[in-house]
């Protein structure tokens, strides 16, 4: 009967009361830009590469080739070691645990103590050298369950570092390209000073003569000092943009350097991007991962209304001498099985079977709202870039203009046709016009790796040209 027992308890063990695991469903739009939507599954396994390298700038590859002294790209590292020891450890209660134990002692005992009688010896040795196994038949799936949400957990953990080591690279991109196009920017607004310097100088020197009016030399003064003005507030954004930097390499921000190249790259355009993309963002594996996660754990929790079996076993010797530890008369064995179960708790597993519902639930809309984030940024990024390419388009044409309008001033002040003047305003407005170029390429390159890190990875990457 004992063996019937045991046998058909190992038989039943692992019967999982955990629900069958499904993806959540989520009704999506048929159209994604001007790619298809296709549901999703999670693939941030998938190498997403030195995607900063289709970029061509060496600078900008030295610079993400020391993102890994990121201190918090370590802790997130630790975090992951953490959570698959934590699976390891899970995966250990699958099976039986052994010990051993060694004791040598001499006793003195009371010969006042109760049941003592007339011949028992007071001082005697014991020695004891016994082993011990205990194991927990999982008959009702706890354990497995339990391994199985500690594994999607741990995936989880491996998910969010990707995530993280993503986030990382698209903001020190970022950073990069805001910081040289700030720079080109603000070289053109040093010299824009100097010609405003020059165009007041001139403005005094009609204001003595009385050509001009003050309102002119007002004006000429306003110029002037708004010029100075927005040059050494990009001097501010400069050093904030380079102390960024150094923290995001885990560098000190004191003397800390920042070399960018001087010709700022032509960001990719795509017109078609499929949203199987979206299949690489780890974040989105993360929120599924914890939705499995918390699908295992109600399982563990339907499994406390359930016996649990426990079985044991001991064997070892036990001697007052040690010549004879090791003898058939010494040896001493145990053998045992036990079931438990809570017969009345006050509604306690009631009370823990629902809170596990619930975090399913929560992290089931948790999922959704990562998965409606990712294509809400995904659109952002498209419209950003696609307007950005409108504005570049027309700011580039008023920088050809604004070029053929200082030629236009050049030709007639030579010609003596118009004073110096004229030919400094021309100056100016090309210089402001120029100025505004920059800015708008860093926007747009800005643009650029914000669409790479919603996609997850590059889009060339994922076969898109």
């Amino acid at each position: 009967m004992k063996k019937a027992f045991l046998l058909s308890a190992l038989f039943c063990s692992a019967c999982s009361l955990a629900p069958t695991y499904h993806r959540p469903e989520m009704a999506l739009p048929v159209r994604f830009g001007e790619g298809i939507f296709a549901k999703a599954k999670p693939a941030d396994e998938l190498p997403r590469g030195a995607w900063w390298k289709t970029y061509e700038d060496p600078d900008l590859d030295l610079l993400e080739g020391k993102l890994s002294e990121n201190q918090s790209l370590q802790a997130a590292i630790s975090r992951l070691r953490e959570a698959q020891s934590a699976l390891a450890a899970q995966r250990a209660t699958l099976f039986p645990s052994v010990g051993v134990n060694a004791a040598s002692q001499k006793l003195n005992n009371s010969a006042n103590r109760a049941y003592y009688f007339k011949g028992m010896p007071l001082r005697y040795s014991d020695n004891l050298l016994t082993a011990d196994v205990s194991y927990e038949a999982d008959v009702f799936g706890r354990l497995s369950n339990l391994v199985a949400a500690s594994r999607a957990q741990a995936e989880a953990s491996r998910s969010d570092l990707a995530s993280l080591k993503l986030s990382l690279e698209s903001e020190l991109a970022a950073d990069y390209f805001s910081l040289q196009a700030l720079r080109a920017q603000r070289g053109y607004l040093k010299q824009l000073v100097e010609k405003e310097e020059e165009s007041l100088q001139f403005t005094k020197a009609l204001f003595r003569g009385g050509a001009a009016p003050e309102a002119d030399l007002d004006q000429a003064e306003i110029s002037l000092q708004s010029a100075r003005q927005q040059e050494q507030d990009l001097g501010i954004q400069e050093a904030a943009l380079v102390h960024a930097i150094a923290l995001l390499l885990g560098k000190p921000a004191s003397g800390f350097v920042v070399n960018t190249g001087n010709a700022v790259p032509e960001p990719r355009i795509f017109s078609a991007i499929p949203s199987t993309l979206l299949e690489r963002r780890p974040d989105i594996a993360s929120a599924e991962r914890q939705v499995e996660a918390a699908n295992y754990q109600i399982g563990v929790a339907k499994a406390a209304f359930f016996p649990q079996f426990n079985f044991s076993a001991a064997g070892g010797y036990e001697s007052g001498q040690m010549g004879n530890l090791i003898a058939a008369p010494s040896e001493l064995w145990a053998l045992g099985a036990s079931a438990a179960v809570i017969v009345f708790d006050a509604g306690l597993r009631n009370s823990l079977e629902e809170q596990a519902k619930a975090r399913y639930q929560e992290t089931v809309a948790n999922y959704r709202q990562t998965v409606l984030n990712a294509f809400r940024e995904v659109e952002d990024s498209l419209s950003s870039s696609h307007q950005l390419e409108l504005e570049y388009a027309a700011q580039n044409n008023a920088v050809i203009s604004a070029q053929k309008a200082l030629e236009q001033a050049q030709f007639r002040y030579k010609g003596g046709m118009s004073p110096v003047q004229d030919l400094v305003s021309a100056q100016i407005q090309l210089l402001q016009n120029r100025s505004q170029f920059s800015a708008l390429q860093g926007r747009r390159m800005t643009a650029s790796v914000l669409l790479v890190k919603a996609l997850g990875g590059s889009p060339e990457q994922g076969g898109i040209r």
